[in-house]
Protein backbone atom coordinates (compact mmCIF):
# COMPACT_ATOMS: atom_id res chain seq x y z
CA UNK A 1 0.00 0.00 0.00
CA UNK A 2 1.40 3.71 -1.00
CA UNK A 3 1.31 5.95 1.60
CA UNK A 4 -0.40 9.17 1.35
CA UNK A 5 1.19 13.05 2.52
CA UNK A 6 -1.00 14.36 5.02
CA UNK A 7 -1.69 18.13 3.95
CA UNK A 8 0.02 21.07 6.38
CA UNK A 9 -3.12 22.29 7.56
CA UNK A 10 -4.99 21.34 10.98
CA UNK A 11 -8.82 20.80 10.55
CA UNK A 12 -10.69 24.09 10.50
CA UNK A 13 -7.70 25.94 10.37
CA UNK A 14 -7.84 29.25 8.42
CA UNK A 15 -4.45 29.54 7.04
CA UNK A 16 -2.98 33.05 5.48
CA UNK A 17 -4.71 33.08 2.25
CA UNK A 18 -1.95 31.55 -0.43
CA UNK A 19 -1.55 33.38 -3.79
CA UNK A 20 -4.78 32.44 -6.16
CA UNK A 21 -4.01 33.02 -9.75
CA UNK A 22 -7.84 33.09 -11.37
CA UNK A 23 -8.48 30.19 -13.47
CA UNK A 24 -9.85 31.46 -16.98
CA UNK A 25 -10.98 28.69 -19.56
CA UNK A 26 -8.31 26.29 -20.77
CA UNK A 27 -6.96 28.54 -23.91
CA UNK A 28 -6.16 26.35 -26.78
CA UNK A 29 -2.87 28.04 -28.89
CA UNK A 30 -2.93 28.74 -32.30
CA UNK A 31 -0.77 26.13 -34.09
CA UNK A 32 -2.56 25.65 -37.23
CA UNK A 33 -2.79 27.06 -40.38
CA UNK A 34 -5.80 27.87 -42.46
CA UNK A 35 -5.35 24.81 -44.72
CA UNK A 36 -4.49 22.30 -41.83
CA UNK A 37 -7.73 23.21 -40.10
CA UNK A 38 -9.73 22.24 -43.74
CA UNK A 39 -7.67 19.03 -43.33
CA UNK A 40 -8.88 17.75 -39.94
CA UNK A 41 -12.17 19.08 -40.34
CA UNK A 42 -12.65 16.96 -43.57
CA UNK A 43 -11.12 14.08 -42.04
CA UNK A 44 -13.56 14.01 -38.93
CA UNK A 45 -16.37 14.92 -41.18
CA UNK A 46 -15.71 11.72 -43.41
CA UNK A 47 -14.89 9.58 -40.49
CA UNK A 48 -18.01 10.08 -38.98
CA UNK A 49 -19.80 9.37 -41.96
CA UNK A 50 -18.37 6.60 -43.10
CA UNK A 51 -17.76 4.55 -39.37
CA UNK A 52 -20.87 6.05 -37.08
CA UNK A 53 -22.90 3.38 -36.19
CA UNK A 54 -26.27 4.49 -37.05
CA UNK A 55 -26.18 5.41 -41.33
CA UNK A 56 -28.89 7.00 -40.88
CA UNK A 57 -27.58 9.55 -37.71
CA UNK A 58 -30.47 9.89 -36.20
CA UNK A 59 -32.84 11.19 -39.01
CA UNK A 60 -30.08 14.09 -38.93
CA UNK A 61 -28.65 14.96 -42.51
CA UNK A 62 -25.09 14.46 -42.25
CA UNK A 63 -25.02 15.79 -45.11
CA UNK A 64 -26.29 19.42 -44.78
CA UNK A 65 -24.86 19.49 -41.13
CA UNK A 66 -21.57 19.04 -42.48
CA UNK A 67 -22.16 21.62 -45.36
CA UNK A 68 -23.41 24.45 -42.87
CA UNK A 69 -19.96 24.30 -40.26
CA UNK A 70 -17.79 24.08 -43.48
CA UNK A 71 -18.87 27.49 -44.40
CA UNK A 72 -17.81 28.72 -41.05
CA UNK A 73 -14.23 27.51 -41.86
CA UNK A 74 -13.25 30.54 -44.08
CA UNK A 75 -13.82 33.37 -40.80
CA UNK A 76 -11.98 31.48 -38.13
CA UNK A 77 -9.00 33.69 -36.78
CA UNK A 78 -7.86 31.05 -34.39
CA UNK A 79 -7.89 27.61 -33.25
CA UNK A 80 -9.38 27.54 -29.91
CA UNK A 81 -12.80 28.83 -32.60
CA UNK A 82 -12.13 25.51 -34.43
CA UNK A 83 -12.32 23.33 -32.06
CA UNK A 84 -15.00 24.96 -29.73
CA UNK A 85 -17.36 26.65 -32.02
CA UNK A 86 -17.18 24.59 -35.04
CA UNK A 87 -15.85 21.01 -35.09
CA UNK A 88 -17.35 19.93 -31.40
CA UNK A 89 -20.82 21.90 -32.27
CA UNK A 90 -20.77 19.78 -35.31
CA UNK A 91 -20.33 16.18 -33.81
CA UNK A 92 -22.38 16.93 -30.96
CA UNK A 93 -25.87 17.51 -33.49
CA UNK A 94 -26.01 13.94 -33.65
CA UNK A 95 -26.80 14.41 -30.06
CA UNK A 96 -25.11 11.00 -28.72
CA UNK A 97 -21.83 9.87 -26.19
CA UNK A 98 -18.64 9.16 -27.03
CA UNK A 99 -18.04 11.55 -29.48
CA UNK A 100 -15.33 14.95 -28.99
CA UNK A 101 -12.34 16.55 -31.14
CA UNK A 102 -9.73 17.04 -28.76
CA UNK A 103 -6.85 19.17 -29.16
CA UNK A 104 -3.30 18.26 -28.18
CA UNK A 105 -4.32 20.48 -25.17
CA UNK A 106 -7.18 18.56 -24.07
CA UNK A 107 -6.44 15.11 -25.21
CA UNK A 108 -4.92 13.96 -22.29
CA UNK A 109 -8.09 15.30 -20.44
CA UNK A 110 -10.56 12.91 -21.34
CA UNK A 111 -10.93 11.59 -17.75
CA UNK A 112 -8.41 12.83 -15.20
CA UNK A 113 -9.65 10.71 -12.67
CA UNK A 114 -8.85 7.90 -14.59
CA UNK A 115 -5.18 9.22 -15.85
CA UNK A 116 -4.27 11.61 -12.95
CA UNK A 117 -1.19 9.63 -10.42
CA UNK A 118 -2.08 11.78 -7.56
CA UNK A 119 -5.53 12.26 -5.30
CA UNK A 120 -6.92 14.09 -2.53
CA UNK A 121 -8.78 10.68 -1.04
CA UNK A 122 -12.67 12.13 -1.35
CA UNK A 123 -15.59 12.26 -4.12
CA UNK A 124 -18.34 14.86 -4.25
CA UNK A 125 -22.26 14.59 -5.68
CA UNK A 126 -24.37 17.03 -6.75
CA UNK A 127 -26.99 17.92 -4.18
CA UNK A 128 -29.05 20.41 -4.13
CA UNK A 129 -26.89 21.91 -6.16
CA UNK A 130 -23.55 21.86 -3.97
CA UNK A 131 -21.01 19.77 -4.26
CA UNK A 132 -21.52 17.43 -1.14
CA UNK A 133 -18.92 15.25 0.31
CA UNK A 134 -19.57 11.36 -0.25
CA UNK A 135 -16.65 9.53 0.28
CA UNK A 136 -13.22 10.63 2.43
CA UNK A 137 -10.85 7.68 2.49
CA UNK A 138 -9.34 7.56 5.51
CA UNK A 139 -5.58 8.43 5.80
CA UNK A 140 -6.32 10.53 2.78
CA UNK A 141 -5.42 14.15 2.91
CA UNK A 142 -8.87 15.35 3.06
CA UNK A 143 -9.19 13.25 5.59
CA UNK A 144 -6.34 14.03 8.10
CA UNK A 145 -7.52 17.69 7.30
CA UNK A 146 -11.20 16.79 8.84
CA UNK A 147 -13.12 16.70 5.89
CA UNK A 148 -15.79 14.55 6.58
CA UNK A 149 -19.30 12.85 4.92
CA UNK A 150 -21.96 15.83 4.38
CA UNK A 151 -19.34 18.40 4.12
CA UNK A 152 -19.71 21.10 1.16
CA UNK A 153 -16.88 21.72 -1.51
CA UNK A 154 -16.91 25.19 -2.67
CA UNK A 155 -14.01 25.60 -4.32
CA UNK A 156 -10.72 22.94 -5.65
CA UNK A 157 -7.52 25.19 -6.62
CA UNK A 158 -9.88 28.04 -6.85
CA UNK A 159 -12.21 26.84 -9.29
CA UNK A 160 -15.92 26.90 -8.01
CA UNK A 161 -18.83 24.81 -9.79
CA UNK A 162 -19.77 28.19 -11.34
CA UNK A 163 -16.33 28.69 -12.96
CA UNK A 164 -16.53 25.30 -14.32
CA UNK A 165 -20.04 25.36 -15.81
CA UNK A 166 -18.27 28.57 -17.69
CA UNK A 167 -15.84 26.12 -19.15
CA UNK A 168 -18.57 24.96 -22.17
CA UNK A 169 -21.51 23.50 -22.71
CA UNK A 170 -21.60 19.83 -21.36
CA UNK A 171 -21.68 17.43 -24.38
CA UNK A 172 -24.42 14.97 -25.36
CA UNK A 173 -26.81 13.26 -24.12
CA UNK A 174 -28.94 15.72 -22.86
CA UNK A 175 -31.13 14.49 -20.30
CA UNK A 176 -30.99 15.35 -16.64
CA UNK A 177 -28.79 13.01 -14.84
CA UNK A 178 -26.23 13.62 -17.02
CA UNK A 179 -26.70 17.11 -16.24
CA UNK A 180 -26.71 16.60 -12.86
CA UNK A 181 -23.60 14.25 -13.36
CA UNK A 182 -21.69 17.12 -15.91
CA UNK A 183 -22.20 19.88 -13.28
CA UNK A 184 -19.88 18.66 -10.47
CA UNK A 185 -17.87 16.38 -12.98
CA UNK A 186 -15.38 18.97 -13.11
CA UNK A 187 -15.29 19.19 -9.54
CA UNK A 188 -14.71 15.61 -9.16
CA UNK A 189 -11.95 15.57 -11.63
CA UNK A 190 -10.50 18.55 -9.65
CA UNK A 191 -10.02 15.97 -6.70
CA UNK A 192 -7.13 14.12 -8.93
CA UNK A 193 -4.25 15.87 -9.76
CA UNK A 194 -0.19 15.23 -9.73
CA UNK A 195 1.39 13.78 -6.93
CA UNK A 196 2.97 16.44 -4.89
CA UNK A 197 0.71 19.29 -6.16
CA UNK A 198 -0.87 21.23 -3.47
CA UNK A 199 -4.16 22.54 -3.92
CA UNK A 200 -6.64 24.98 -1.55
CA UNK A 201 -9.71 23.49 -1.14
CA UNK A 202 -12.76 25.77 0.38
CA UNK A 203 -15.16 23.82 1.95
CA UNK A 204 -18.67 24.28 4.61
CA UNK A 205 -18.37 22.21 7.45
CA UNK A 206 -21.74 20.60 9.03
CA UNK A 207 -22.55 23.81 10.35
CA UNK A 208 -21.84 25.27 6.91
CA UNK A 209 -19.36 27.41 8.27
CA UNK A 210 -17.14 28.31 5.99
CA UNK A 211 -13.31 26.77 5.92
CA UNK A 212 -10.10 26.37 3.59
CA UNK A 213 -7.15 23.60 4.19
CA UNK A 214 -4.41 23.15 1.79
CA UNK A 215 -3.96 19.56 0.70
CA UNK A 216 -1.31 17.61 -1.95
CA UNK A 217 -2.52 15.63 -4.33
CA UNK A 218 -1.26 11.95 -2.51
CA UNK A 219 -0.33 8.71 -4.48
CA UNK A 220 -3.50 6.75 -5.27
CA UNK A 221 -4.23 4.14 -2.62
CA UNK A 222 -5.01 1.15 -3.22
CA UNK A 223 -5.02 1.70 -6.64
CA UNK A 224 -3.21 -0.19 -10.03
CA UNK A 225 -2.02 1.66 -13.16
CA UNK A 226 -2.23 0.15 -16.77
CA UNK A 227 -2.01 1.09 -20.49
CA UNK A 228 -5.57 1.95 -21.54
CA UNK A 229 -5.15 3.12 -25.20
CA UNK A 230 -1.77 3.68 -26.68
CA UNK A 231 -2.26 7.33 -27.24
CA UNK A 232 -2.86 8.11 -23.69
CA UNK A 233 -1.38 8.24 -20.31
CA UNK A 234 -1.79 4.98 -17.98
CA UNK A 235 -5.02 4.40 -16.58
CA UNK A 236 -5.74 3.81 -12.92
CA UNK A 237 -8.32 2.54 -10.95
CA UNK A 238 -8.94 1.87 -6.92
CA UNK A 239 -10.29 -1.12 -5.68
CA UNK A 240 -11.63 -1.89 -2.41
CA UNK A 241 -12.75 -5.17 -0.64
CA UNK A 242 -14.62 -6.04 2.94
CA UNK A 243 -17.12 -7.33 5.02
CA UNK A 244 -20.12 -5.45 5.81
CA UNK A 245 -23.01 -6.77 8.57
CA UNK A 246 -24.10 -10.16 8.40
CA UNK A 247 -20.85 -11.64 6.24
CA UNK A 248 -22.19 -9.73 3.06
CA UNK A 249 -19.17 -8.84 1.07
CA UNK A 250 -18.62 -5.09 -0.44
CA UNK A 251 -16.59 -4.31 -3.30
CA UNK A 252 -15.96 -1.09 -5.42
CA UNK A 253 -13.86 -0.38 -8.07
CA UNK A 254 -13.15 2.78 -9.67
CA UNK A 255 -13.35 2.03 -13.77
CA UNK A 256 -13.70 -1.53 -15.45
CA UNK A 257 -9.18 -1.31 -16.06
CA UNK A 258 -7.32 -3.92 -16.64
CA UNK A 259 -4.86 -3.03 -14.00
CA UNK A 260 -7.32 -3.98 -10.96
CA UNK A 261 -9.04 -6.97 -13.38
CA UNK A 262 -6.86 -9.50 -11.28
CA UNK A 263 -7.50 -8.06 -8.29
CA UNK A 264 -11.86 -8.13 -9.02
CA UNK A 265 -11.81 -11.37 -10.03
CA UNK A 266 -9.60 -12.79 -6.76
CA UNK A 267 -11.82 -10.59 -4.37
CA UNK A 268 -14.66 -12.42 -6.11
CA UNK A 269 -13.26 -15.89 -5.41
CA UNK A 270 -12.61 -14.75 -1.77
CA UNK A 271 -15.98 -13.70 -0.91
CA UNK A 272 -17.34 -17.08 -2.62
CA UNK A 273 -18.94 -18.00 0.59
CA UNK A 274 -20.73 -14.74 1.46
CA UNK A 275 -24.09 -14.92 1.48
CA UNK A 276 -24.85 -11.56 -0.89
CA UNK A 277 -22.28 -9.01 -2.45
CA UNK A 278 -23.12 -5.68 -3.32
CA UNK A 279 -21.32 -4.40 -6.24
CA UNK A 280 -20.43 -0.16 -5.41
CA UNK A 281 -20.32 0.89 -9.16
CA UNK A 282 -21.21 4.75 -8.27
CA UNK A 283 -18.90 7.24 -9.57
CA UNK A 284 -17.57 4.52 -12.07
CA UNK A 285 -16.86 5.68 -15.53
CA UNK A 286 -16.55 2.92 -17.53
CA UNK A 287 -13.56 0.90 -18.98
CA UNK A 288 -12.62 -2.03 -21.31
CA UNK A 289 -15.23 -4.78 -22.98
CA UNK A 290 -13.02 -7.69 -21.65
CA UNK A 291 -13.12 -6.30 -18.61
CA UNK A 292 -16.24 -5.81 -17.32
CA UNK A 293 -17.23 -9.47 -19.53
CA UNK A 294 -14.74 -11.40 -17.22
CA UNK A 295 -16.04 -9.93 -13.96
CA UNK A 296 -19.99 -10.57 -15.66
CA UNK A 297 -19.12 -13.93 -16.12
CA UNK A 298 -17.68 -14.45 -12.39
CA UNK A 299 -21.03 -13.59 -11.05
CA UNK A 300 -22.97 -16.11 -13.79
CA UNK A 301 -20.97 -18.84 -14.73
CA UNK A 302 -22.69 -20.20 -17.87
CA UNK A 303 -22.46 -18.55 -21.34
CA UNK A 304 -25.92 -16.38 -21.67
CA UNK A 305 -25.76 -13.71 -24.06
CA UNK A 306 -23.91 -10.67 -22.58
CA UNK A 307 -24.55 -7.75 -24.79
CA UNK A 308 -25.58 -6.80 -28.50
CA UNK A 309 -23.70 -4.14 -30.51
CA UNK A 310 -25.73 -2.52 -33.11
CA UNK A 311 -23.03 -2.06 -35.63
CA UNK A 312 -23.61 -0.10 -38.90
CA UNK A 313 -24.14 -3.24 -40.90
CA UNK A 314 -25.08 -5.98 -38.58
CA UNK A 315 -26.41 -6.39 -35.06
CA UNK A 316 -23.73 -9.06 -33.19
CA UNK A 317 -24.25 -10.56 -29.77
CA UNK A 318 -21.39 -11.20 -27.34
CA UNK A 319 -21.33 -14.11 -25.16
CA UNK A 320 -20.31 -14.71 -21.09
CA UNK A 321 -17.97 -17.34 -20.61
CA UNK A 322 -18.50 -20.64 -18.58
CA UNK A 323 -16.44 -20.02 -15.24
CA UNK A 324 -16.62 -23.68 -12.58
CA UNK A 325 -17.86 -22.30 -9.56
CA UNK A 326 -18.87 -19.23 -10.36
CA UNK A 327 -20.06 -17.05 -7.42
CA UNK A 328 -23.85 -18.12 -6.06
CA UNK A 329 -24.49 -15.72 -3.70
CA UNK A 330 -26.73 -12.64 -4.19
CA UNK A 331 -25.45 -9.66 -6.23
CA UNK A 332 -26.60 -5.98 -5.86
CA UNK A 333 -25.41 -3.54 -7.90
CA UNK A 334 -25.15 0.28 -6.30
CA UNK A 335 -25.59 2.94 -9.41
CA UNK A 336 -25.86 6.58 -9.96
CA UNK A 337 -25.65 9.25 -12.31
CA UNK A 338 -21.61 8.90 -12.84
CA UNK A 339 -22.09 5.35 -13.45
CA UNK A 340 -21.54 5.37 -16.68
CA UNK A 341 -20.33 3.61 -20.01
CA UNK A 342 -19.25 0.26 -19.15
CA UNK A 343 -20.81 0.49 -15.49
CA UNK A 344 -23.91 0.70 -17.62
CA UNK A 345 -23.16 -2.35 -19.91
CA UNK A 346 -22.44 -4.26 -16.74
CA UNK A 347 -25.27 -3.50 -14.69
CA UNK A 348 -28.34 -3.75 -17.04
CA UNK A 349 -27.03 -6.95 -18.36
CA UNK A 350 -27.09 -8.72 -15.13
CA UNK A 351 -30.32 -6.82 -14.75
CA UNK A 352 -31.76 -8.48 -17.78
CA UNK A 353 -30.12 -11.35 -16.89
CA UNK A 354 -31.64 -11.47 -13.78
CA UNK A 355 -28.85 -12.33 -11.99
CA UNK A 356 -28.22 -8.63 -10.19
CA UNK A 357 -30.61 -6.59 -8.72
CA UNK A 358 -29.63 -3.15 -8.81
CA UNK A 359 -30.03 -0.02 -6.31
CA UNK A 360 -29.71 3.84 -6.20
CA UNK A 361 -30.18 6.42 -8.58
CA UNK A 362 -30.63 6.06 -12.90
CA UNK A 363 -27.67 6.06 -14.45
CA UNK A 364 -26.96 8.96 -17.04
CA UNK A 365 -26.86 6.69 -20.52
CA UNK A 366 -23.66 7.46 -21.83
CA UNK A 367 -23.20 4.26 -23.35
CA UNK A 368 -21.86 3.57 -26.92
CA UNK A 369 -18.78 1.81 -27.98
CA UNK A 370 -15.84 4.28 -29.21
CA UNK A 371 -13.02 4.20 -31.18
CA UNK A 372 -10.00 6.19 -30.52
CA UNK A 373 -8.59 8.19 -33.63
CA UNK A 374 -5.37 9.93 -34.02
CA UNK A 375 -5.68 13.56 -35.68
CA UNK A 376 -3.11 15.71 -36.98
CA UNK A 377 -0.93 17.95 -34.43
CA UNK A 378 -1.21 15.12 -31.12
CA UNK A 379 -5.43 15.57 -31.34
CA UNK A 380 -7.77 12.86 -31.12
CA UNK A 381 -11.07 11.99 -32.60
CA UNK A 382 -13.15 9.65 -30.01
CA UNK A 383 -16.32 8.43 -32.13
CA UNK A 384 -18.98 5.55 -31.52
CA UNK A 385 -18.98 2.52 -33.73
CA UNK A 386 -21.81 0.45 -32.28
CA UNK A 387 -24.53 1.05 -30.32
CA UNK A 388 -24.68 -0.50 -26.80
CA UNK A 389 -28.15 -2.69 -25.91
CA UNK A 390 -28.81 -4.85 -22.90
CA UNK A 391 -29.42 -9.08 -23.92
CA UNK A 392 -33.14 -7.89 -23.87
CA UNK A 393 -32.44 -5.42 -26.39
CA UNK A 394 -32.98 -2.33 -24.30
CA UNK A 395 -30.80 0.34 -25.49
CA UNK A 396 -28.70 2.08 -22.87
CA UNK A 397 -27.67 5.12 -24.51
CA UNK A 398 -29.97 8.44 -23.10
CA UNK A 399 -31.86 5.83 -21.83
CA UNK A 400 -29.64 4.10 -18.51
CA UNK A 401 -30.35 1.36 -16.29
CA UNK A 402 -33.27 2.01 -14.13
CA UNK A 403 -32.50 0.51 -10.47
CA UNK A 404 -35.05 -1.78 -8.95
CA UNK A 405 -34.92 0.10 -6.07
CA UNK A 406 -34.43 3.93 -6.14
CA UNK A 407 -33.01 5.92 -3.59
CA UNK A 408 -30.96 9.24 -3.61
CA UNK A 409 -27.88 10.35 -1.03
CA UNK A 410 -28.99 12.93 1.83
CA UNK A 411 -26.80 15.68 2.93
CA UNK A 412 -28.15 15.28 6.78
CA UNK A 413 -28.03 11.28 6.73
CA UNK A 414 -24.32 11.60 5.26
CA UNK A 415 -23.56 14.54 8.09
CA UNK A 416 -24.32 11.29 10.13
CA UNK A 417 -22.01 8.96 8.28
CA UNK A 418 -25.15 7.07 6.62
CA UNK A 419 -24.80 6.25 3.23
CA UNK A 420 -28.60 5.93 2.57
CA UNK A 421 -27.77 4.30 -0.74
CA UNK A 422 -25.60 1.55 0.38
CA UNK A 423 -28.05 1.07 4.09
CA UNK A 424 -30.42 0.38 1.33
CA UNK A 425 -28.67 -2.01 -0.38
CA UNK A 426 -27.80 -4.14 2.60
CA UNK A 427 -31.69 -3.71 4.05
CA UNK A 428 -32.78 -5.67 0.79
CA UNK A 429 -30.14 -8.44 0.89
CA UNK A 430 -30.40 -9.26 4.77
CA UNK A 431 -34.01 -9.32 3.75
CA UNK A 432 -33.44 -11.82 1.06
CA UNK A 433 -31.42 -13.83 3.41
CA UNK A 434 -34.07 -13.66 6.16
CA UNK A 435 -36.89 -15.15 3.24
Amino acid sequence: MLALTACSTLPGAIPPEPTRTPHPPQVIETRLTAAERVAIFDTVWQTINDGYFDPAFGGKDWQAIGDEYRQRLATLQDDDTFWRQVLNPMLWELGVSHLAALPPELATLIDRMTFATGSLGMDVRLLDGTAVVTQVVEGSPANQAGLQLGFVVTSVDGWTLEDLAAEGPPSPPYNERKRRASAVQGMRDLLYGETGKAVLVEYQDANDRPQRATLRYAPRRDSACAEFDPSLPPACAEIEVRHLANGVGYLRFSGFLNGVLDSVLQAIDDLHDAPALIIDLRGNPGGLFFVRKAIASQLVGTPEVFMRYQYRDHLEETFLDPVPNAYPGEVVILVDEHSASSSEEFAGSLQALGRATIVGSQTPGVCLTANIVPLPNGAVLVYPFSQSQTPNGRVLENNGVIPDISVTLDREQLLQGVDTQLEAALEYVTGRLGE
